[in-house]
């Protein structure tokens, strides 16, 4: 017997979707998470990013005032630097991470990426050099992704603690309640997004502390990005204004690292066997310094088409012969590679290529929704490139025009970058904030219903002896569907019932009561239970009333029985769903879902 669902379908009282973010409103949430209030909770955010990750924190009052305290000091940097990157290094036991690791180690890099699965990676990255090597590594460690995530996740935390207590004090620090919020990429399958939690956990980021608990929260990486970027001083919103966020991150389909793996193939097959001869160092330098640095966060095309741009080999590449050799492009002299204009674009464009194309694809969606989009928000490291905004720029002029273009700090050298496209100025914005979000799936609950042969297939069709009716089941309950624009934080509620003929029967569950919440990554879901509907999570709750408490019912016939009337509710919040059970306005248990939005 499943639960039953009544006629009536309710949404609790809530904030309208046109509710904009405040300080009040963001302290509110916070209460309601902890059920307390939130003076003594200090908020630590972390940028986990593929090739690199960073780290901020505030406490409420600090949230008042704007005073957020971004982390630039990191272990084995010389400067101050916005993030760290993203690898770690095994030797001997012992686990090295970010800046610290020698010039000459070959480190692990972009295992973020092995906590998806295979079938879930897009083939370029599959089959990309890191990847494969990161796998390797998993494998002669006999280490899990979680576990190397973990790891990497333990050291940062550390650091990210220690700069706190050195800002504030330990004492002081000892006395603050965390609540952690951990970014994730917008595409990630849930899976993955447990697994990111379970890495958390295993770092010790979870861990117990005398001030409370320590609260875990995800949140859309290009979602963070826009608010970060269209919240700074300056930056005039309208209502209904459509932005385009291009996440152009490091690790992404679409990401500086293959622009990174583009120029050095260049320089690969330009020095031929000598560049077999440089060392990790060596390699290092080139590509970091000189590439990422000097090159590839300035270059333009425009003003810039004669001109030379020179990338020092160091001299072990040329152990014997010239450091000569001009005949053909680009020249070597004196062990300097020459590099013209057009050497350098060559590296940006199978990457620009795939990003114009998912632009386009987005503003043909925006069009389809009858929405105009404004302008396109460049995030990730390289969102920063001017040559990308003006590769952008040059064939959406009425698009871009007065659009927000930012980049975000993404590695050593790389400093955020603003167009020179006049803005009015504005004071700080504190009201912006995403109050909806589109679904990527569909969530929902399974359910027996009245039989109705206009909307039921007689596959389905059951007699249902405590109702005396023909039931349907295998029949779903959608709270949202794939492509539906979702309010955040505003509560959707379902009613559903379940009958029982005796007390057995009822004290057999009322310990433990489940309720599964499914989900469907397909565009248009079934109204039935198919095999494309998937379970993603499990409700358990303790019943609150025994069975002689329970609402009487009475079918047709006369037979009595006992009703257990419940709600269902789901919470859209950043990116997870929370799923609660309600027995009349008692809240009986609750799981968090991690849900995919764009």
């Amino acid at each position: 017997m499943g639960i039953s669902k009544r006629l009536s379908l309710r949404n609790s009282d809530s904030a309208g979707p046109d509710k904009t973010w405040s300080l009040k409103d963001f302290v509110a949430k916070l209460k309601k998470k902890r059920e307390k209030e939130v003076d003594n909770v200090l908020v630590v955010g972390i940028d986990f990013g593929t090739t690199y990750s960073g780290a901020a924190w505030a406490t409420i009052t600090d949230f008042e005032t704007d005073d957020i305290h971004l982390i630039t000091s990191w272990p084995g940097c010389g400067c101050e630097e916005g993030k760290a990157p993203t690898e770690l290094f095994y030797e001997q036991g012992n686990v090295t991470w970010g800046f610290n690791i020698h010039n000459d180690a070959e480190p692990i890099r972009w295992f973020k990426l092995l906590l998806l699965r295979d079938e879930d990676l897009p083939q370029e990255l599959r089959d990309a050099e890191y990847v494969l090597r990161a796998r390797k590594v998993l494998r002669e460690l006999k280490k899990t992704p979680v576990e190397l995530t973990a790891d990497y996740l333990r050291c940062l935390w550390k650091h990210v603690v220690q700069s706190i207590e050195k800002e504030r004090g330990k004492s002081v620090v000892d006395g603050f309640a965390f609540h952690v919020v951990l970014t994730v990429p917008a595409i990630w399958k849930n899976y993955a997004r447990q697994a990111m939690e379970e890495a958390a956990r295993k770092a010790g980021i979870l861990d117990s502390r005398m001030a409370g608990p320590t609260f875990l929260s995800f949140a859309p990486e290009p979602e963070a990005a826009a608010l970060a970027t269209i919240c700074e001083p300056g930056r005039v919103i309208q209502s209904n204004d459509t932005y385009i966020i291009c996440d152009a991150g490091g690790g992404g389909l679409c990401g500086g690292i293959f622009v990174d793996e583009a120029f050095e193939a260049i320089c690969k097959e330009r020095l031929g066997r000598n560049w077999s001869r440089l060392s990790q160092s060596s390699i290092k330098m080139i590509m970091k310094k000189q590439w990422e640095t000097d090159i590839k966060s300035q270059f333009r095309v425009e003003g810039n088409k004669s001109k030379d741009y020179i990338v020092v080999i160091p001299h072990e590449a040329f152990p014997v012969g010239s450091l000569d050799d001009t005949s053909r492009y680009p020249i070597v002299k004196d062990g300097k590679i020459f590099f013209r204009s057009s050497d350098i674009q060559s590296a940006f464009s199978d990457v620009f290529s795939k990003i114009e194309k998912l632009v386009d694809e987005q503003i043909k969606k925006a069009k389809e929704s009858h929405l105009r989009v404004t302008g396109i928000i460049m995030v990730g490291g390289l969102g920063s490139s001017p040559y990308l905004f003006d590769h952008l720029n040059a064939s959406r002029t009425s698009i871009c025009r007065g659009a927000i273009f930012k980049g975000f700090l993404d590695g050593p050298g790389q400093s955020t970058a603003d167009t020179s496209i006049p803005f009015e100025r504005a004071p700080k914005m504190h009201s912006i904030s995403v109050v909806s979000t589109i679904a990527r799936q569909s969530l929902g609950v399974s359910m027996n219903e009245r039989f109705d042969k206009k909307r039921h297939i007689k596959e389905d069709r059951y007699w249902d002896k405590e109702e005396d009716a023909y039931f349907a089941n295998n029949q779903m309950s959608w709270y949202l569907f794939k492509g539906q624009d979702v309010p955040k934080q505003q509560p959707v509620r379902h009613t559903f019932y379940q009958l029982y003929g005796n007390e057995d029967e009822y004290n057999e569950i009322s310990k433990a009561y489940k309720c599964k919440i499914l989900q469907n990554d397909e565009d248009m879901p079934s109204t039935r239970r198919t095999s494309s509907v998937k379970e993603l999570c499990i409700i358990t709750v303790e019943l609150p009333k025994p069975f002689s408490e329970l609402e009487d019912w009475i079918n047709p016939k006369g037979v009595k029985f006992k009703k257990l009337e419940f709600d269902v509710e789901m919470v859209p919040s950043g990116a997870s769903c929370d799923f609660s059970i309600y027995y009349g306005d008692e809240k009986l248990g609750s799981q968090q879902a991690s849900v995919e939005f764009d």
